[in-house]
């Protein structure tokens, strides 16, 4: 939620959200670097609020100041070399914290070990970062601090990997040993996180075929604008799905590389197509990674404000009047006493406050961005 000082983009000026009614027109991102007018359908105010506001601000000077859990958008910039505190979960062990200069390849890396999967059919990863410097005497403080306050194990999950000092049977017996989801989520929760929302989820499997285990759900990922406001969402599985059940006849396929089909659909209605999702993960079984095309570039993950980091790109309005990706420069928290607001709007599902595209308030919708 927003603080009662945030201005929301109208056209090419701005007005109080204090000021914002029921079908008052607002500027939103309608995808692909294009902004288009929505109305706002409902105003959220909670009164006499006193909590944590963080404010983050961008290269560029845009300036975002929220509730920890307020929905924005964002992506890891694999140009920037930053060092990344990170807490990392393997479903068959538990949670440790580590630190890398080069968190992408490292992950690469850690996928490309050999598991030791015992009953299971497949392990999942899932990383949050936690904190990003570009100092190594601060990623090492907080490296060590992180390990020492919470008693998180910072070794390696397998003893496979190159700077693993203990056996796979050492390394079973300590997190056996240690209650780390407890304290994971204490971590989380001081860092004003949350573990429904973590930046990568990696998935391996001891299966010799390939299959598909997630569902991306791009809003306005396609290429066509829909008869709503913004382009159309699309909706993608890649895996050995059959082309002719019943719930994939309706999807465009083409067959890649070893045998994989890839199946895709569009839907204009953002309603319609979260209905569609969320059935067809629950007749497949499939996680759901939501994103959303705001520019032409990669489209970018739904995560909390609390969850972006300095380094990650954002979608901001340019000088243009286009949605333009930046980069995070400073995240501050500050205390905050007085009403929050939030807006739902009609269409767009999204609108424009000090320069950020933000995510409207959604009490339907509870896909998360994993």
């Amino acid at each position: 939620m927003l603080p009662a000082d945030s201005r929301i983009l109208r056209g090419e000026t701005s007005v109080a959200i204090t000021d914002l009614r029921e079908e008052h027109p607002i500027t939103g991102a309608a995808g692909w670097s294009e902004v288009n007018t929505t109305r706002v359908r409902d105003v959220y105010v909670n009164y006499d609020h006193k909590t944590s506001l963080f404010k983050l601000v961008t290269s560029r000077g845009a300036v975002l100041r929220c509730t920890p859990d307020q929905l924005c958008f964002g992506r890891i910039n694999p140009q920037i070399r930053h060092y990344s505190l990170y807490l990392h979960e393997r479903s068959s062990l538990g949670f440790r914290v580590g630190v890398s200069g080069d968190l992408m390849k490292d992950l690469l890396a850690i996928t490309t070990v050999k598991h030791e999967f015992g009953n299971a059919t497949e392990l999942i990863d899932r990383v949050w970062i936690l904190e990003t410097t570009g100092n190594l005497p601060n990623a090492t403080f907080m490296h060590k601090y992180a390990v020492f306050k919470y008693g998180l194990p910072d070794i390696p999950f397998s003893a496979r990997q190159p700077d693993a000092e203990l056996s796979d049977e050492m390394t079973r017996q300590m997190f056996n040993s240690i209650d780390t989801p407890s304290r994971a989520h204490e971590l989380l929760r001081d860092s004003h996180m949350f573990v429904e929302h973590p930046h990568l989820t990696l998935r391996v499997s001891n299966s010799d075929t390939p299959k598909s285990n997630s569902i991306q759900f791009v809003i306005f990922g396609g290429s066509e604008k829909g008869s709503m406001s913004g382009y159309s969402h699309l909706i993608q599985i890649s895996g050995p799905a059959e082309p002719n059940r019943a719930e994939h006849r309706q999807f465009q396929r083409k067959q890649g590389k070893h045998g994989l089909w890839h199946l895709e659909i569009t839907r204009d209605d953002m309603e319609e197509a979260e209905l569609f999702v969320k059935t067809l993960s629950h007749l497949d079984n499939l996680e759901i990674v939501k994103k959303i095309q705001l520019t032409r570039k990669p489209p970018f993950y739904v995560l909390p404000a609390s969850h972006l980091k300095p380094g990650m790109l954002v979608p901001v309005m340019g000088r243009k009047g286009l949605i333009e990706e930046d980069t995070v420069a400073t995240v501050e928290v500050e205390e905050y006493k007085g009403p929050l607001y939030n807006l739902q709007v009609h269409e767009l599902h999204n609108f424009i406050v000090g320069n950020w595209v933000v995510m409207c308030y959604n009490p339907v919708s509870r896909l998360t961005g994993e």
